[in-house]
């Protein structure tokens, strides 16, 4: 990758704050929230790295060079095999779809990293599933540290932290961050920071399409 290979990636830093440090699995987010977070993540990153730009009505390829990373790669592959230029949150939902695959792929990178730990617990006793708790929990207390330093003052964000914090509020993920007084205080903030970045906007309108989606077909047709 063109960027410092120590550093982690959007989708990395998301996934730590996601996972329970106790349980390994992921907080409680509204359905599909995750992954469509994680989707944002990358193509952000790729946006990062000079490959995506996306515009209020589309996605598109600005250079097709390899950055160097297999799961970015892979994506960029499919966005530039796509004829048409689609609408940022049509990709959004594309990428969404791999599901736990995608969210375990993302674990797995942070595992090779000595980040998490893999582990397995039973449900019910029977199934098997695979956890991720944190090994010292040092990298996610710095992703932590730094977006609520930036939160707590005004300077400019940079475009890396912008994306973070505009998939963060998409996501609801600071709905279970912070508290019910410090949420209120820092709204304003936060919503200024996630605002400036369009793949942040078009993230937080498919959430909001799709809670709708889901909250209809919960309660079935009237």
């Amino acid at each position: 990758m063109s960027t410092n290979s120590n550093r982690l990636t959007l989708a990395e830093e998301l996934m730590l704050i996601a996972l329970d440090d106790d349980s390994g699995t992921p907080i409680s987010l509204p359905p599909m929230a995750l992954e469509l977070g994680l989707a944002a993540a990358l193509v952000g990153e790729l946006t990062l790295e000079g490959r995506l730009d996306t515009d209020s009505d589309k996605l598109f390829v600005t250079s097709r060079v390899s950055v160097g990373d297999a799961l970015l790669d892979e994506m960029l592959a499919d966005v530039v095999a796509e004829s048409r230029q689609l609408p940022t949150d049509t990709w959004l939902r594309r990428i969404a779809e791999a599901g736990p695959v995608l969210r375990d792929r993302i674990a797995q990178r942070l595992v090779q990293r000595g980040v998490l730990k893999q582990t397995e617990k039973r449900l019910l006793w029977v199934f098997k599933t695979r956890v991720y708790p944190p090994t010292s929990g040092i990298e996610e207390s710095e992703v932590k540290s730094r977006i609520m330093t930036l939160l707590n003052n005004d300077d400019i964000p940079s475009a890396r932290d912008a994306l973070l914090v505009g998939v963060l509020r998409a996501t609801g993920m600071f709905d279970v961050l912070l508290s019910g007084p410090e949420h209120e205080r820092l709204r304003s903030r936060i919503d200024q920071v996630a605002d400036l970045e369009e793949i942040g906007r078009s993230l937080n309108h498919t959430v909001a399409v799709l809670q709708m989606a889901l909250a209809a077909a919960y309660v079935g047709p009237m």
